[in-house]
């Protein structure tokens, strides 16, 4: 791989620690978005479907943030820790 900043800046965006948060990232928006409307086949009175996606969502909802702050963290520390040097 070609030096340079543009190289260091791929490198550190595909190291494995970001990778991890970026997979859970994305698995938190495929479960957030696809268990909407999922279970039909479950149950189809309304009170109860919610009831039963609703874990679901706030699971998918959790991965998903939980992944964005783990990337901002991760990032977010990098940065200071080198700019102290």
């Amino acid at each position: 791989m070609p030096d340079g900043p543009a190289a260091d800046s791929l490198r550190y965006a595909l190291n494995p620690e970001l990778l991890k948060l970026y997979g859970v990232t994305y698995l938190g928006y495929l479960v957030a978005v696809h268990s909407q409307n999922a279970f039909h086949i479950i149950t189809d009175v309304e009170p109860w479907e919610s009831l039963v996606e609703l874990p679901f969502v706030l699971c998918g909802i959790a991965l998903f943030l939980g992944g964005l702050v783990g990337i901002f963290h991760r990032v977010r520390s990098d940065t200071t820790r080198t700019g102290r040097r």
